[in-house]
């Protein structure tokens, strides 16, 4: 029973910080993060477990049971399926060069800039590279909803947001995978490189295989509403995610190109219906836990013992993602004022961020001290976006 209070709680504040966040016309993953912050480890401590050791700074390492885990991770698929489910494919099509513009600089310039702040302060080149890379990565799920309460997930600032988003990722994990592979043998072979490239290429090849080929044939289930069109469409969402998860890639880039496939014309009349039962699941009750699950992450011992190093690591975060995206965007055909707002945009970090700290923890690149750093800097640059969004999409009005 303690979990069914604990989802109640939780629920019950974000639903009042919600209404709060509307009547002052704010997004609400912005409540939702500072929710997770105040009824959270970090604050009060209502909710979530202390860890029973105690990190190398002295600070307390807090977890989810096992059970709300799950549920967040599942409000990261719920979500990145619903935002693919409202894309419209041709218009993402249309965009390509601007997809790969955002996404390639946008991935190079932070890394870039955090590998020397880390090398400055550390002097140790794979600690520098795991470091860059946590911060070159962006959250497809936080910017999902961020884009989404804003309105302007349908946009074309928000397509060429999403589709960065889509290349920044894939990029970051296939250059992870590579680095991790050279960490353990000790260089960097030709063929592990092109091993992974194939990898990725495989999936997407799989993915729009199944999209385009396979799903039109079936289509016709989903030309119903209510419970069989949904438990078909999820069924379709969660292969997909399954198949890129099990080669290597993160699911939510699974789920997202899974909700490109469920389109109007192959669903038919049901589409309105599909659409609202996976707007609630995502935005009603499994995303808010996720969001506010980011909070719990943040640890205040850093501003003590790397106060110079947290404060050079959120310039590179935040200068780097913005200048990068930015200016791959304005070079790919946008005009400066969306070019800027794309690289704001860019910057929320979270669920990746966190990712790629614990997979440089597991493998004993980075220490704890290191780990709290990206955490509070995912926190931040997650924190800082929607109101800095909001203001740019305030001033192009």
């Amino acid at each position: 029973m303690e979990i069914i209070f604990t989802i109640l709680f939780i629920l019950t504040v974000v639903w009042v910080v919600g209404l709060l966040f509307e009547k002052f016309g704010q997004p609400l993953i912005l409540g939702e993060l500072l929710a997770g912050l105040v009824i959270g480890p970090p604050v009060l401590g209502i909710v979530g477990e202390r860890g029973v050791k105690e990190g190398l700074m002295g600070n307390p390492v807090f977890e989810w049971t096992p059970a709300l885990d799950t549920l967040a991770k599942l409000g990261m698929f719920f979500l990145m399926f619903y935002a693919g489910l409202i894309t419209d494919p041709k218009k993402l099509g249309k965009r390509v060069k601007s997809f790969f513009g955002v996404g390639i600089a946008g991935t190079f310039v932070p890394l870039l800039f955090g590998w020397l702040v880390t090398w400055f302060f550390t002097h140790n080149f794979w600690t520098a590279l795991i470091m860059g890379l946590a911060l070159s990565g962006t959250s497809l799920a936080v910017k999902a909803r961020i884009l989404d309460d804003l309105g302007i997930l349908q946009s074309k600032v928000g397509y060429t947001m999403m589709g960065g988003a889509v290349v920044d990722n894939i990029l970051t994990f296939i250059i992870l995978a590579v680095a991790i592979q050279a960490i353990t043998v000790g260089v960097v072979r030709p063929l592990d490189l092109l091993y992974t490239v194939a990898l990725v290429v495989a999936f997407f090849g799989i993915a729009l295989f199944i999209g385009y080929r396979v799903y039109p044939i079936v289509g016709k289930f989903f030309a119903h509403s209510g419970a069989r069109g949904f438990t078909f469409a999820l069924i379709m969402g969660l292969l997909i995610a399954g198949v890129g998860q099990a080669m290597g890639l993160h699911f939510i880039i699974g789920a997202y190109l899974a909700g490109l496939f469920v389109r109007e014309e192959f669903v038919g009349g049901a589409f309105r219906d599909l659409s609202q039962r996976f707007q609630t699941l995502s935005h009603g009750f499994l995303g808010p836990i996720f969001i506010v699950s980011l909070a719990f992450h943040v640890s205040f011992g850093v501003f003590e013992t790397h106060t110079f190093f947290l404060i050079a690591l959120l310039i590179a975060a935040m200068a780097g993602k913005v200048m990068g995206a930015a200016g791959g965007a304005y070079l790919t055909g946008l005009k400066k004022r969306e070019a800027l707002t794309v690289g704001i945009g860019m910057n929320g970090r979270g669920m990746v961020d966190l990712i790629l700290a614990m997979v440089g923890l597991e493998i004993g690149t980075l220490a704890d001290a290191h780990v709290s750093l990206l955490v509070f800097t995912a926190f931040v640059t997650t924190l800082v976006t929607p109101p800095a969004l909001k203001y740019m999409l305030r001033k192009s009005s």
